[in-house]
């Protein structure tokens, strides 16, 4: 078999690109939220699996555990347009799930949710299409810490960013089906 420039592109089919996303999500407990343009960069979490050892005879055996979700973390441009400071809405979100000055959830209500749902990464098909190659939707979502905002004079022509870091319960990856392994 000859390998070829033109033999690696037919294989290819173009690859995914890392710029091509958009992130789609409400921030609980504020009017309006962000749009899809304020997301500058995000991660995709890592996924793991606990791993369970057990003495056997002198040797380990070791057999799969727990799942465990890695943090997610999204970079915001912050913007005090129309729907208002994307930072105290993030942080007005955070002072509802815990308050600095009382200690306590300030949530109205008794069994009300603080955890976002339905947070969605579309990565987008090569052209950037909105038919998305792949989406990953953040469940239980809830920010466990919004960075910093640097202001500097030196920094002319700049745009305000700060990250923002989630924890979550899982992740669902669309088009991912279970495989459950046959009994026979």
């Amino acid at each position: 078999m000859t390998v070829s420039i033109s033999s690696f592109k037919n294989a290819f089919n173009g690859g995914t690109r890392a710029n091509r996303f958009v992130v789609e999500g409400n921030i609980p407990f504020s009017s309006g939220g962000f749009t899809k343009f304020h997301i500058k960069a995000t991660t995709i979490p890592a996924v793991s699996s606990e791993r369970i050892e057990y003495p056997y005879f002198g040797r380990k055996a070791y057999y799969p555990g727990e799942k465990k979700y890695g943090l997610w973390s999204v970079t915001v441009i912050d913007d005090t347009g129309t729907d208002g400071d994307l930072w105290k809405k993030f942080h007005n979100w955070q002072n509802r799930i815990n308050n600095h000055e009382t200690n306590i959830s300030i949530i109205p209500g008794i069994n009300v949710d603080y955890k976002a749902y339905n947070w969605n990464i579309k990565h987008l098909n090569l052209n950037g299409e909105e038919n998305p190659h792949k989406t990953y939707t953040m469940h239980g979502c809830w920010p466990k810490t919004i960075g910093e905002i640097r202001l500097s004079m030196t920094n002319i022509n700049t745009l305000v960013e700060f990250e923002v870091t989630f924890s979550m319960d899982w992740i669902e990856i669309a088009g991912v089906t279970d495989v459950v392994p046959s009994t026979q």
